[in-house]
């Protein structure tokens, strides 16, 4: 009982409470990870992109690539 050790419920308490603290710096962790994952994923479709785009200009710009060609890849 709380009466019969009142340093030790105090105790208890504040061990309780830095416990639920750190549970949700955890769950916040987590959090942030998801976000990083997300936005790498992101990334790394846009860079997907960019590398396509400059594959398709380089076509382009060749003499090798007639106009009808030329203008498919625009």
């Amino acid at each position: 009982r709380g009466a019969d050790d009142a340093a030790g419920l105090a105790i208890s308490e504040a061990l309780r409470s830095d416990i639920r603290a750190l549970r949700q710096a955890i769950r916040n962790a987590n959090d942030g990870i998801s976000l990083i994952n997300v936005t790498e994923g992101a990334l790394n479709e846009q860079a997907g992109i960019l590398i396509r785009m400059r594959e398709l200009s380089s076509q382009a710009a060749t003499g090798t690539v007639g106009s009808t060609e030329r203008q498919t890849i625009q």
